[in-house]
């Protein structure tokens, strides 16, 4: 429920806890390496609703009762096909460019990165929207952050946004 984008920097293994907190993040990145796995079914252990309702959001239902029933550990390129990761970089660049992604999304504009982060979750809700919902698709406009960013346009200058 961050508000804030949250992004995660996989190295080695994600296996079990490892991947159910992984798939908290909003983007998650990867080095080459990096393994994949929830192998509870060798334990006898199963996830629990809660637990499984990120990882379902993230891959999906087909995904998910492969990766539970199969127990298996995967590479990092199927991490990446099953759409668990956003990307997979070369080992040892891994921080760097999750470093450089989270910049990338700080160097934005702070309300448009949250309310963009809320309207995805929300989108993810079958009931339709309220009216009060979809006016605040439009609340940007009257926001100094967005005046900001069309004066900056304007000028062919970086935008310097305040979050207000």
């Amino acid at each position: 429920e961050c508000r804030h984008p949250v992004v995660a920097a996989i190295q080695g293994a994600c296996v079990g806890g490892g991947l159910l907190v992984a798939s908290q993040a909003d983007l998650r990145i990867c080095n080459e390496s990096a393994r994949f796995g929830v192998p509870v079914k060798n334990l006898g252990l199963v996830e629990a609703y809660d637990e499984l309702a990120a990882m379902m959001r993230v891959v999906g239902r087909p995904a998910t009762l492969e990766i539970l029933l199969e127990g298996r550990i995967w590479t990092a390129r199927e991490a990446y096909e099953k759409g668990l990761v956003s990307r997979v970089v070369a080992d040892g660049a891994v921080m760097d460019e999750a470093l450089a992604t989270a910049r990338r999304i700080a160097d934005g504009a702070p309300l448009a990165a949250r309310w963009h982060k809320k309207f995805v979750r929300r989108m993810a809700d079958p009931r339709p929207l309220s009216e009060a919902e979809f006016d605040e698709s439009y609340a940007c406009f009257d926001t100094e952050d967005f005046r900001e960013g069309v004066a900056a346009f304007l000028a062919k200058r970086k935008p310097e946004f305040k979050g207000k």
